[in-house]
């Protein structure tokens, strides 16, 4: 019951911010929307940027799950990109509002606390990416000394375009997640020959 409290919050505050940008919302206005008093939000947090740090707290680790759950080390490469597919997949079907919220944060004018833990954030989950690639390189998927991010990159742009198009635009999930599905194995196709 008191974790449901603490998730209404920083669901609320994920939709609020993402919508009216964090300087606009206040506390008061997240306790409304949640259904909590402020006591009950002082208790979980020290004020609304801690209630943000934890939104990309949760997004980072929520996204960590789905990878160590989906991405198995003794996967091939191969499986690992069908695992990846359905990292994306799920965080999109479960998590839209961290995603709302981490979509605000990239374009956003942010306490810097925020900003810097993002990229933090943002950087230990390229490094996961990479060492997935780096399996790719190691069984030949792709030319020895290939840049690694760009080959992340190459994957992972039009995955953030499609998930950006849809929080922008509000479109309902189920396209979102077809699209990705379709994405991911028309990038395999592309980029998936073994090199001699």
């Amino acid at each position: 019951m008191e974790q449901d409290k603490k998730s209404k919050i920083l669901i609320a505050a994920a939709e609020l911010i993402s919508t009216e940008d964090y300087y606009n919302v206040s506390v008061r206005e997240i306790c409304k929307a949640a259904g909590v008093t402020k006591p009950v939000l002082y208790y979980y947090f020290k004020d609304k940027e801690d209630v943000l740090a934890e939104l990309i707290k949760e997004g980072h680790s929520r996204f960590r799950e789905l990878i160590n759950k989906n991405v198995i080390p003794k996967y091939s490469f191969e499986e690992k990109i069908d695992g990846l597919c359905n990292v994306y997949v799920n965080y999109v079907e479960n998590y839209l509002y961290l995603i709302r919220i981490s979509a605000h944060v990239q374009i956003s004018t942010l306490p810097n606390r925020i900003k810097k833990l993002s990229l933090e954030k943002s950087t230990e989950i390229m490094e996961i990416l990479k060492s997935i690639f780096t399996k790719g390189l190691e069984e030949k998927y792709f030319d020895k000394g290939a840049d690694l991010e760009m080959l992340v990159y190459s994957l992972l742009a039009p995955v953030a375009i499609y998930i950006a198009q849809s929080v922008l635009f509000k479109n309902d999930v189920k396209p979102l997640k077809t699209n990705l599905k379709k994405y991911f194995k028309f990038w395999k196709t592309q980029f998936l020959t073994k090199k001699k």
